[in-house]
């Protein structure tokens, strides 16, 4: 998944190619832009925001900060562990996007969300190396407890959706 400004096919870039659907988020009423989905819509920074309170780590702020200045001061061996979770975790918010825009699915939960990308990150072990393996599952089952915490604190079942 390329994560340029025109490229990304979200559904204001959609639009611009004649796409004639609706330019709206399937979680909100916004227009779905880059920004929007990743970063500025309340699903997206639910799910940020769990991540922090996981790892203590900030919420980047676009796709700019996210390579850019947002890990500035941290060794290069944590870098590449946070950018392979960002990876996962972009991209499960983008299969979750695919699947209500074009499958016409009902919209996962945040916990759904999560657990995707929690999987992919247990399930691709030839992105990492041997030694690193057990630290991501580690980080996988840590986020997954810290999910099912908050979801308990607040009373939800793991199926509410986060709604604006």
């Amino acid at each position: 998944m390329v994560f340029k400004k025109e490229v990304t096919l979200t559904k204001d870039n959609l639009a611009k190619r004649n796409w004639q659907g609706s330019v709206k988020c399937c979680l909100c009423s916004s227009i779905e832009t880059i920004q929007h989905l990743f970063f500025d819509g309340h699903f997206a920074r639910f799910v940020w925001n769990t991540a922090h309170i996981t790892f203590g780590i900030q919420s980047p702020s676009n796709f700019a900060n996210l390579f850019g200045y947002w890990m500035h001061g941290l060794s290069l061996k944590l870098k590449n562990q946070i950018l392979l979770g960002v990876a996962a975790l972009c991209w499960s918010i983008w299969l979750n996007r695919d699947d209500m825009v074009f499958n016409k699915s009902k919209s996962n939960t945040s916990t759904q969300v999560i657990f995707r990308t929690t999987y992919w990150i247990r399930q691709r072990p030839m992105l990492r190396r041997e030694e690193q393996q057990p630290l991501f599952k580690d980080g996988c089952r840590w986020w997954e407890t810290m999910m099912m915490t908050i979801f308990a604190k607040f009373g939800w079942s793991f199926s509410h959706r986060i709604e604006a």
